[in-house]
């Protein structure tokens, strides 16, 4: 051996010159050896209970321990000495190798090979120091776990483990921050519950970054939920790791409520207010409504503004938002928070706690502003405001929802001539917010109501079906569906108008569920006589969209009539998806994981109609009839060039385009050679009562 070392051998056997020729061979092949040799039984046994042994050597012959018995006798003294066989001539045929195995040994040589010998201690000398190795790497590790455990509950820093969402581990810190007693108590308590809701998605996403990069995670600031509901400031930190062999995710987490010195106080009242007015700023205000968003919201523009940046400069401009600033802080109550939030917008929150009435003050904000002389830079002017008003009591809806409602009520007042206040609300809400108000209903509007109330209760309702052609496959059949209604005269009624006063009231959202159901019997009549059923095309109102409980609804319904969702593509129009967009991509996403498919109808006639497309991107757009009309009479390439852009990107957005309401040849070639392949009209049927149109005819 290149690196001799020192063996402490113990030898069982009678022989003395066969002893010294093994530890010869050995001391020959560069091993330095203490032995000792014996043959009996109770001085074998001191040596391996008291003698620091590496290695056993035990000739097999009669009256000499046998394996068993040297086996036992290490096992009692709590050893790991490796036994090993010396193996003689007279014995060689009798000592099958794997009988000596089988006894206890760990490993024999014959003594006649002095290679064999020397082979075999050296494998067994190496296992034995991997052993030890191994046994002292567990020590150490053990040892290191129980100092580890130990600093972990003794760190002032809040740590936890979360294995599969879940706390796997939490010191005594991470326990006093979220104000729990026991460990016990958060063994079933997943991590996204420790922040309150309006932060989880946040925190999933940081989870998510750090389990994919494999990487730490710096410092992210949220917000943290106690046991008691308190909810305080904190920054988390998170890393992927192990603990007991499984991956899990290490979060720190540290209390960043700002210590209450009178400059922290100071430095936190700065970032919370804008430099120029005084008011809270965007930043603050946005994270305080998030926090508390069951009040009032009014949303404050002012109409000159440009002007004065034009005419007078921004010097001008800030002390014009000063002065207006300290107009609005003055009518407000103790509760009421007010913000800069624009250039020229201002917005106000009412929680529920606050005396101050909504409209009363946005009426005063209003008429306070348009009497009110401006001085600035020695000049003298005038200007007026719109407001905005969303009550968001109980919509559940995040901050930025809740003030584009209130943005869209400003903007409504804008549109009305400007210093006017006007009210937001969702078509449902508002017509039993009218009725509950006392608001009074016109006398033509009661008669309607009355009309579709005695329709519904008579079976005055039938439905009619409109073809949707298409010119490339005559296999999909497809229909618009059409709400008619008659009155007691048997005379039919109009439901544009009659659809109309129904939104307004909330009672439309009950005849698209009566159109649902009456359109689904009539496929499963068509599936009953072994055809198959066509896709019908149905519109939802205003009402639908702003209706929570829809989904939930027309899921039963698909289960009771064990109908492909497939079967049903519900239209939206432009005008509602645009004015109810967040409740339109929220039916949407149901709709498709559901299968249904989804189309917006009257589409392109708005400036910003490709930008809805986008945002939405629907299984079918239907042309608005008018967009048709100017398409076949324009002379100019505008319109042209319009319908060709629009087409394209539904073609890159995979969204079928159907020309609906097409009556007359020229409007039919107009569409035609922008590649528009679904036609609906009377140019090609006009609406029945059958589901019986054969679609054939338009083959080739």
């Amino acid at each position: 051996m290149s690196d001799p070392s020192l063996i402490n051998l113990l030898i069982l056997d009678r022989s003395g010159a066969d002893a010294d020729h093994i530890v010869k061979t050995l001391r020959g092949d560069g091993y330095q050896l203490e032995s000792i040799q014996t043959d009996q039984v109770e001085e074998a046994r001191g040596a391996i209970d008291y003698q620091p042994l590496d290695l056993i050597l035990l000739r097999v012959t009669d009256g000499l321990p046998t394996i068993a018995e040297v086996r036992l006798m290490v096992a009692e003294a709590q050893q790991d000495i490796p036994i090993i066989v010396v193996v003689d001539d007279d014995h060689r045929q009798v000592c099958r190798p794997s009988r000596l195995l089988e006894e206890g040994a760990d490993n024999f040589f014959y003594l006649d090979d002095a290679d064999h010998l020397v082979t075999t201690l050296r494998k067994e000398l190496r296992h034995l120091r991997d052993r030890k190795r191994q046994q002292s790497f567990e020590v150490r590790f053990k040892e290191s776990e129980t100092r580890s455990q130990a600093l972990l509950e003794n760190i002032q820093e809040p740590i936890a483990y979360i294995h599969e969402g879940v706390h796997a581990y939490a010191n005594s810190a991470y326990l006093r921050l979220f104000n729990y007693q026991r460990k016990e108590e958060l063994a079933n308590i997943q991590l996204v519950h420790m922040v309150p809701p309006g932060y989880r998605d946040a925190l999933k996403s940081v989870l998510r970054r750090s389990i994919r990069s494999g990487k730490a995670i710096e410092p992210v600031e949220l917000v943290g939920l106690r046991s008691n509901g308190q909810t305080f400031p904190i920054l988390l930190e998170c890393a992927p790791t192990r603990m007991n062999d499984e991956p899990c995710t290490q979060i720190i987490v540290r209390d960043a409520t700002p210590e209450k010195s009178p400059y922290n106080q100071q430095l936190e009242e700065m970032l919370k207010l804008d430099e120029v007015t005084g008011l809270y700023n965007r930043r603050f205000f946005l994270e305080a409504l998030e926090i508390d968003r069951d009040g009032a919201v009014l949303y404050i523009l002012f109409t000159d503004y440009s002007a004065i940046r034009y005419t007078m400069g921004f010097e001008a401009l800030e002390e014009f938002v000063r002065e207006a600033a300290l107009l609005i802080k003055q009518m407000l109550a103790p509760d009421d928070m007010a913000a800069h939030f624009a250039s020229e917008v201002f917005v106000v929150y009412l929680p529920t706690r606050s005396s101050t009435d909504s409209l009363a003050l946005a009426d005063h904000i209003r008429k306070t502003i348009a009497e009110y002389n401006f001085k600035i830079d020695g000049k003298l002017f005038t200007t007026t405001c719109c407001i905005g008003v969303y009550d968001a009591r109980g919509s559940h809806e995040n901050a930025l929802q809740i003030l584009s409602r209130a943005d869209r009520a400003c903007e409504a007042a804008r549109q009305r001539g400007g210093n006017q206040v006007e009210i937001y609300m969702p078509p449902k809400e508002q017509s039993q917010r009218s009725a509950t108000a006392g608001v009074e209903v016109s006398e033509e509007d009661k008669a309607i109501i009355r009309l579709i109330r005695e329709a519904l209760t008579n079976g005055r309702f039938t439905l009619n079906y409109q073809p949707i052609v298409s010119f490339e496959n005559t296999e999909e059949a497809r229909y618009k569906v059409y709400l008619r209604m008659v009155d007691e005269s048997r005379d039919r009624q109009s439901m544009d108008k009659l659809g109309g006063v129904a939104v307004r009231y909330g009672m439309m959202s009950t005849l698209d569920k009566w159109t649902i159901i009456r359109g689904m019997a009539a496929l499963i009549e068509i599936q009953k006589r072994g055809a198959k059923p066509p896709t019908l095309f149905i519109r939802l109102s205003r009402n639908s969209l702003s209706d929570k409980d829809f989904t939930d609804w027309l899921t039963k319904r698909f289960k009771e009539s064990r109908l492909a969702c497939s079967l049903l593509a519900f239209e939206i129009k432009e005008d509602d998806a645009d004015e109810c967009f967040e409740e339109s991509r929220l039916l949407q996403a149901h709709l498709r994981e559901l299968g249904c498919g989804i189309a917006l109808s009257h589409f392109g006639g708005k400036p910003h109609s490709e930008r809805l497309l986008q945002e939405l991107v629907p299984d079918y757009i239907k042309l608005d009839g008018s967009l048709i009309e100017r398409l076949a009479k324009a002379k100019d390439n505008n319109s042209r060039q319009a319908m060709a852009a629009l087409a394209q990107q539904a073609h890159d957005l995979k969204t079928r385009v159907v020309a609906a309401g097409v009556t007359t040849a020229p409007q039919m070639a107009s569409i035609w050679q922008f590649g528009v392949t679904l036609v609906q009209g009377s140019m090609v049927a006009d609406a029945g009562e059958q589901l019986d149109f054969d679609f054939r005819q338009y083959a080739g």
